[in-house]
């Protein structure tokens, strides 16, 4: 299977502007004044220090301060405003409830992705081949996410996708699959990214153990996972297989989760590494937000399964409409689970879209321009809050039961401006409520 490559997937991102450390530069300030004092007396040395002065006070003290600190941004200008950022970042902003999500959280969105690539980098050292072991076909725009992102960073790292199945026993032409391994010595096994390493899903994990009995000799190696076990038998099983495979590597996406595997799966001989949700090697993608038209102030991205929480719970029925916000302001509103929304151009009656790229990319672009079209974004989905921080668009955020959304947001996006965590649904139309009053205010 060719890698599909579009060419948005590899447009120039914007430069991570990092800010000066002013501290340094005042310390830098205070010693040069101090030679200028023990030389008052030479005058021709004084002049030269002092020039040597500003030429230091230029270098430390830039007039326009980068607003790229920690995802967040402020409105004052100045030395107030970087002063300003390096005190709101160490709060985790988004657990403020006092103040609206922002637009933009350009720096940790691109620190991410960064970080993705080197990480894989070392993970994938020496192979060139994969087979992926877990495509899911369905309209969870998050999981198309998953898959693209997946592509993107194996492009970049030169890796060509040969294979893909998710179960031994069907929907698999088993033998193709090992037939493509046999024929590339620098080949591996990769498993999907996702949310499905859990005792409630109880179908990709057993599906895994039977991948990694048929091949033993294969390098298997992992795309970012969240772990969630609460049944110990079927953890025990899940140790057993995976610990008797003798060349596998787990990826946790979250703190809880990585722990998890350091506790539970590392004993076992599994090597277990830490990093950001795959979707971020999409990078930052403000552009999509910019260009798409508004159409709601509000997208209420909703599940509706077994995984909603009591607190995101709503009388607010699916579709489109108008509300009335805490502050007494009427807007107007769509609610909708995405995996609800048919993707168009790619089931067209003679003229299916076949290619497993072609079709996720189509759905995680649908999922972009969904999220991209209103001013405002309140979800429980964890790849809502990831593409709606990708893009930079301001959002509240709700747990799920199995912890995720949360876990995720606690060792990755807390210091993101664009987001605040909230409770329930209450709270998640009060924060709207303050999010547009302070636009008004702003206009």
């Amino acid at each position: 299977m060719q890698g599909f490559q579009h060419p948005s997937f590899y447009e120039p991102q914007r430069r991570n502007v990092q800010r000066v450390d002013h501290s340094k530069g005042r310390e830098t300030v205070k010693m040069i004044a101090l030679n200028i004092g023990i030389l008052k007396q030479k005058k021709w040395l004084a002049a030269s220090a002092a020039g040597l002065f500003l030429f230091f006070l230029l270098l430390t003290f830039p007039s326009a301060p980068s607003s790229y600190t920690s995802g967040t941004s402020t409105s004052t200008s100045g030395s107030s405003r970087a002063d300003n950022a390096v005190e709101i970042s160490t709060k985790k902003i988004s657990y403020d409830k006092t103040t609206p999500p922002t637009v933009g959280c350009e720096s940790i969105v691109i620190a991410q992705q960064q970080l993705l690539i080197s990480e894989y980098t070392k993970i994938l050292k020496d192979i060139r081949y994969v087979n992926i072991w877990g495509y899911l076909e369905t309209e969870n725009k998050g999981d198309a996410a998953i898959w693209v992102a997946q592509q993107i960073l194996l492009n970049m790292l030169g890796i060509t996708t040969m294979e893909v199945c998710r179960y031994v026993d069907r929907d698999c032409d088993i033998e193709k699959f090992a037939g493509a391994l046999k024929e590339h010595e620098h080949s591996a096994i990769v498993i999907a990214g996702g949310g499905n390493t859990n005792d409630f899903y109880w179908d990709d994990v057993p599906s895994r153990f039977k991948m990694m009995a048929k091949f033993p000799d294969v390098p298997v190696r992992s795309f970012p996972q969240s772990i969630y076990f609460t049944k110990p038998d079927k953890l025990n099983q899940t140790l057993t297989n995976y610990g008797a495979h003798p060349d596998l590597q787990l990826c946790a996406r979250d703190r809880p989760s990585f722990d998890f595997l350091e506790e539970h799966f590392k004993p076992q001989g599994i090597d277990t590494r830490l990093t950001p949700d795959i979707a971020f090697m999409f990078g930052d993608r403000h552009d999509i937000r910019l260009n798409t038209p508004k159409k709601w102030d509000i997208l209420i991205l909703a599940r509706d399964d077994w995984e909603v929480t009591k607190g995101a719970e709503s009388e607010l029925k699916e579709g489109e409409g108008t509300l009335t916000l805490p502050t007494g302001r009427t807007v107007t509103y769509k609610k909708i689970d995405w995996k609800k929304i048919p993707t168009g151009g790619i089931n067209d009656e003679g003229h299916k879209e076949l290619g497993k790229n072609q079709r996720a990319y189509a759905k995680a672009m649908d999922g972009f321009a969904l999220l991209a079209s209103s001013r405002f974004v309140i979800t429980d989905r964890l790849h809502g809050h990831i593409m709606t921080t990708v893009l930079g668009v301001p959002h509240v955020l709700l747990d799920s039961k199995l912890k995720k959304n949360l876990n995720y947001h606690g060792t990755w996006t807390e210091e993101c401006g664009c987001v605040r965590v909230v409770d329930d649904m209450g709270e998640a139309m009060g924060m709207a409520g303050m999010f547009f009053e302070v636009a008004e205010n702003r206009a």
